[in-house]
């Protein structure tokens, strides 16, 4: 009998576990768009936004 609950306990442990992972997952997906769209934002304001001028005279270097 204690079997079982023990077996329940694991599978409730387990499913906890998941559920927590997946939240901490989506609140890190969204942090990681904040920051994106704030960094394309300043680099838009900058006037910064040529990244193959950026890319190219590194890639020279090479």
């Amino acid at each position: 009998m204690s079997n079982r609950r023990d077996d329940f306990n694991d599978r409730e442990s387990r499913r906890k576990r998941r559920s927590s992972f997946s939240l901490w997952a989506a609140i890190g997906a969204v942090v990681l768009i904040i920051l994106l769209i704030v960094w394309l934002t300043i680099a838009d304001l900058w006037g910064d936004t040529d990244v193959a001028q950026f890319a190219l005279p590194l890639a020279n270097m090479l």
